[in-house]
């Protein structure tokens, strides 16, 4: 019995440290320490009451801190310097509790579990720590540092309405959302049996910041007799070419936009790009946003599918998806066959091609979830810096953060400007910002409904 009485007093003393690991002090008021235990049992039980009665403001503190640089700096310090602080009490936990006089094995045993110990209660603070370092290099290299000089107001052309001017936000402060905003979405698809990147997906978001009720404009990737717009004036561009080639003309000739831009901006191609769409619509689009299209499906899988409600059964080539199809029905969708979902043409063409996109879009702004995409994290990190490309500055972020939930409990109308509605080879680009200035107001005043606009909660549901 005697031989085993060392065993039994580390066995308590490891019992009791990890116990402090959780209730701070207990170890101390065993040993003894009354005064000590005390202060650090008071201390952990007041802290811990703080954090359940703020548990609401935490939470909005903590999403506002994911966008901030300069809180996820403060956070990773702070999570660090915890684990550093619990580890060093739960050694002394251990210290003040270890019996004397234990043989080394005792020691080397107790040593371990105490290591282990530390490691457990260490991991959760550094983990925060390692997601906060991949989230601040995210907003790092996605989103630029200032909001970009807004482009200038596209031509008016008789019987349309100039857009009303918008004051570029003071330099010094940080960019406040305009009761209404005006972000292109670009879908760049790349293939390696073609030079260059082509736009083949072009809409723009136009959100009210108010009511979150949102307009997807979407532009067919075929558009002729494009009038691209350099931000003062037009650019010589032949007719028969596509609205999808403006993106490598941008870039192949950055020269071309006004006031010397093409050196300035982050993507000659997509800036040229969203100059000419505005133009087209008759309103300013101050911001884009364009995802690599082979990467779509990493963003997808992160967030643990899409569930689409496919209306009749969509051609896959069989090398992508084995059954060579997407069956008709609702039905959650992987990040390959949502890819397809919105590339495939196979026994359609582009215009079905735009309404299966737009729906898609919808689903995504519904189902994504904090839950799903923080078990993808550090997978949907790495997609995002790589696939991304954005100019909407870090400084709009918090605010875009809380229009995002007003977005997903808003209504989202689309209109699309394929034919019959325009003939692509010769568009009426009068007859589209006329189109374009009545969907506005009509998604501005919630009359979407009364305007014909296709509401994408009932057509893609």
């Amino acid at each position: 019995m005697d031989g085993d009485a060392p065993w039994r007093g580390l066995g308590e003393t490891l019992l009791v440290t990890a116990v402090s690991a959780v209730l701070p002090g207990m170890a101390h008021l065993r040993a003894g320490r009354v005064r000590t235990g005390t202060a650090l049992l008071l201390s952990y039980t007041l802290a811990l009451s703080g954090l359940v009665l703020a548990a609401g403001r935490l939470w909005s503190a903590l999403v506002d801190a994911a966008v901030r640089p300069d809180r996820l700096a403060g956070l990773v310090l702070g999570c660090v310097a915890l684990a550093g602080l619990w580890t060093l009490l739960i050694v002394h936990s251990y210290v003040v509790l270890r019996p004397g006089g234990l043989a080394w094995s005792l020691r080397f045993v107790g040593g371990a579990a105490v290591a282990v110990i530390c490691a457990l209660a260490a991991l959760p603070p550094l983990t925060v720590a390692h997601y906060g370092t991949l989230q601040r290099d995210l907003l790092d290299r996605v989103f630029p540092g200032r909001d970009p000089a807004p482009a200038a107001l596209p031509s008016t052309s008789p019987g349309a309405a100039p857009p009303p001017p918008t004051a570029p936000p003071a330099a010094e402060e940080p960019p406040v959302l305009p009761p209404r905003l005006d972000v292109l979405l670009i879908g760049a698809d790349a293939d390696v049996t073609r030079p260059g990147l082509r736009t083949d997906s072009m809409t723009v978001a136009s959100i009210d910041t108010r009511t979150g009720r949102t307009l997807l404009l979407g532009l067919p990737r075929n558009l002729q007799r494009v009038p691209v717009w350099s931000g003062r004036g037009h650019v010589p561009f032949p007719p028969e070419e596509l609205l999808n080639a403006v993106y490598a003309l941008g870039n192949a000739r950055p020269g071309v936009l006004a006031g010397g831009d093409g050196r300035r901006v982050r993507d000659p191609g997509a800036e040229l790009l969203k100059r000419t769409v505005g133009h087209i619509l008759g309103r300013p689009v101050p911001y884009y946003a364009m995802v690599d299209m082979r990467s779509f499906r990493e963003l997808v899988d992160a967030m643990g599918g899409v569930r689409v409600c496919v209306g009749r059964p969509v051609p896959v080539p069989r090398e992508q998806i084995p059954r060579g199809r997407l069956k008709r029905g609702c039905q959650r969708l992987s990040g390959r066959e949502a890819l397809w979902y919105g590339r495939s043409r196979t026994g359609s063409d582009d215009y079905d091609r735009m309404a299966r996109q737009k729906c898609l879009m919808w689903a995504i702004a519904r189902q994504a979830r904090p839950l799903p995409v923080l078990r993808g994290f550090q997978r949907l990190s790495r997609t995002v810096t790589r696939s991304v490309s954005t100019d909407l500055p870090r400084g709009m972020l918090p605010e875009l953060v809380r229009l995002a939930g007003r977005v997903r409990g808003a209504e989202v109308a689309g209109l699309q400007f394929v034919p019959p509605l325009i003939r692509t080879g010769d568009p009426d680009y009068r007859a589209i910002r006329r189109m374009t200035a009545r969907a506005v107001a009509a998604s501005q005043n919630g009359s979407a409904n009364a305007a014909d606009l296709h509401m994408l909660g009932k057509s893609c549901a």
